[in-house]
């Protein structure tokens, strides 16, 4: 915890100055589209993902990156990061629960406690219109959320977990995960379940700083790897899950590539560029 708190407070020495287009972001995390609209989640000024702090917030952009609106709720965010949109609903997960906001009003209509000694909820994912999947990248658990309930349970471990993305076709989890001590430390996963017993295991020997992930195809995953903290070096890969390969996608390097979105119809990835303060699009 204490290496996680040091690595994020030497990163506010290196941020570099906002983009033009999205001056109004400050460290982006994640950004998600209802098919319309983008929905960028900001950790806030100063960056730091686990502080209770109350100065996060969620923008509106249009799909080619032009910020419509700073905030759409004027409910308190601490550090809001992961998204997921269920029926007109964005879920975020916010340090330590899920907040749920009306994109039509901005209201706030959920409020769930994680629990489980977390402190730093990262991603979501949806399973149906009544669960989420949750990374905690603390303890290293991820944890299956009824949003209607509350209820919650511990699906696996999985250390260091972050990205997270529910292919409903296969049901299955894939999992990116970052390890704070070595950025060589994360790898990419996947939970499939045996009935209901879920069981995770490793896709492939590649190693990385892992944050984002999603499903191109059926057969290929893309995910973005920080590489390195103190300098621009994040790259974004694409996964072939029948070779176990990576291929390095061709595009300049990321200061601090986190949870991207993925428009499949588009073969459009929309990448939050943590460090720099702004929204990376790239035509696949």
């Amino acid at each position: 915890m204490k290496a996680m708190i040091s690595f994020f407070a030497g990163m506010l020495l290196i941020a570099n100055t906002m983009g033009q287009d999205n001056q109004r972001l400050a460290h982006p995390e994640s950004v998600i589209s209802d098919g319309e609209l983008l929905y960028v989640t900001n950790v806030g000024k100063p960056l730091d993902p686990m502080a209770a702090d109350g100065n996060g917030y969620i923008s509106r952009l249009s799909l080619d990156g032009k910020v419509l609106d700073s905030t759409i709720t004027d409910i308190k965010l601490n550090a809001p990061k992961g998204t997921a949109i269920i029926r007109g609903v964005l879920y975020v997960a916010d340090i330590d629960r899920i907040v749920g906001i009306q994109l039509s009003s901005g209201k706030k209509i959920a409020d769930i406690k994680l629990g489980h000694s977390i402190k730093f909820a990262n991603d979501l994912a949806v399973k149906d219109d009544f669960t989420l999947y949750v990374s905690a990248t603390d303890v290293g658990k991820i944890v299956e959320v009824n949003i209607r309930t509350g209820m919650k349970k511990i699906v696996t471990d999985v250390k260091g977990v972050n990205g997270l993305h529910y292919d409903k076709a296969t049901k299955k989890l894939y999992t990116c995960s970052f390890d704070f001590n070595n950025l060589q430390g994360g790898e990419i996963g996947v939970v499939a379940w045996n009935g209901s017993v879920p069981s995770y295991s490793k896709i492939a020997d590649i190693n990385g700083a892992f944050d984002g992930i999603a499903l191109l195809d059926s057969n290929t995953l893309i995910v973005s790897d920080w590489v390195a903290m103190d300098k621009p070096a994040g790259i974004i890969q694409k996964i072939d899950l029948t070779t176990k390969k990576a291929t390095k996608l061709e595009i300049p390097a990321i200061n601090g590539p986190a949870d991207l979105y993925l428009d499949r119809n588009e073969r459009k990835l929309f990448i939050p560029v943590m460090i720099d303060s702004k929204i990376l699009i790239q035509q696949l």
